[in-house]
């Protein structure tokens, strides 16, 4: 019985990313199209002195021919966010500053109260969302406005970490390029599984036809995803932009501790999707980590043989080097690969700690 669970396990997380591999050599990346979407972007932002300026700056060097404004949302930070914002804004009228009230109530994820107070405020058709520790190449706006072509009308982009060469920081980079080319892999497939606000475009009609945040205001994590799934049930087109022009920069966190408390917080709200198909399939992914995670114990205690746990770990090896190769080679980021043996060995026993942390301690916190 032990043979056939971890055989169904292992078949299961490899088969998924077969289907994943499928999905990002499907991506396509953008045509020119002559028809430029008015676009809002909105940036909330938390107590982010220390990255604001330069993501200010990034925005300002769209090379958009169209016609775009941004909207920065301050939300009620006690550092020096609100100056930097409204010294820039001053000085570049295309950038409107918004602030959320001090005594607003607390919520389990403020970020999303940030977001439609810039929404309700946006002048254009489509609602471009990123986050404030991001840095944009001077062609993003461009290449995914350029995606609203036809009837579509969700367009989600790539991101990648910055940061050094410290192993922590090479995790998060490979981890990320993982992440990226998963919701590459559901948007091109025709189901999108995840979603990142980072980096992610909608038309604003379209928001408010599903109520927008108003039925997810409760969850910590996990809105971007749900709210597509919302949107997508609308029959409406949306497509992944594979442009390398489109890479979205993220700033990684600089301590082990803090790297749990995002993937806990991550892990947050994995039973809480509406489709009860999808929480069973990450219950089992998650089950096929535990079991990596778990199983050198039960080797070391006798009650299992190497096998069991060799040939599961070895067809989980395989399999990502080939979908982070593939994905590497399209974003431009395939010298990632050379830490995918150290990143290995890392992932498992986070993944296994991090989401029973998250989704059945709720033990994280919100920057």
């Amino acid at each position: 019985m032990e043979h056939i669970l971890v055989g169904i396990l292992s078949v299961l997380y490899v088969g998924l990313f077969l289907y994943f591999i499928r999905g990002v050599l499907l991506a396509k990346r953008p045509h020119l199209n002559k028809d430029k979407p008015s676009v809002t972007i909105v940036v909330p932002l938390h107590n982010e002195e220390a990255c604001a300026l330069r993501t200010l700056k990034a925005l300002d060097a769209q090379d958009y021919a169209g016609t775009w404004e941004v909207i920065c949302v301050n939300d009620r930070s006690t550092d020096n966010t609100s100056v930097i914002l409204e010294e820039f804004a001053r000085n570049n009228p295309r950038f409107t500053v918004l602030h959320v009230p001090m005594d607003a109530p607390p919520l389990p994820s403020p970020k999303k109260r940030a977001l439609e107070v810039g929404f309700a405020q946006s002048k254009y058709e489509i609602l471009m969302t990123m986050d404030a520790d991001c840095t944009p190449a001077p062609s993003w706006l461009s290449s995914m406005a350029s995606r609203f072509q036809g009837n579509i009308a969700i367009v989600q982009g790539p991101k990648r970490n910055n940061g050094g060469n410290s192993l922590l920081h090479a995790y998060q980079k490979l981890d990320t390029l993982g992440f990226t080319l998963i919701e590459a892999a559901g948007f091109s497939n025709g189901n999108p599984m995840v979603a990142s606000a980072a980096a992610l475009a909608y038309r604003k009609d379209l928001f408010y036809k599903v109520g927008g945040f108003s039925d997810l205001m409760q969850y910590t994590s996990g809105d971007d995803d749900m709210l597509v799934h919302k949107m997508i049930r609308e029959n409406v087109g949306f497509c992944y932009n594979m442009d390398p022009a489109a890479v979205v920069e993220t700033e990684p966190v600089h301590t082990w501790r803090a790297l749990l408390n995002q993937r806990a917080r991550w892990a947050s709200n994995g039973t809480n999707y509406s489709n009860i198909g999808y929480v069973l399939f990450l219950t089992l992914i998650y089950c096929f980590y535990a079991w990596l995670f778990l199983g050198p114990a039960f080797i070391l205690a006798d009650i299992s043989d190497w096998s069991l746990w060799l040939y599961p770990l070895a067809a989980k090896v395989i399999v990502d080097f080939f979908f982070l190769s593939i994905g590497g080679f399209r974003l431009g980021l395939l010298s990632l690969i050379m830490w995918l043996p150290l990143v290995e060995i890392v992932q498992i026993p986070l993944i296994a700690i991090a989401v029973p942390l998250g989704s059945l301690f709720k033990k994280f916190r919100w920057k």
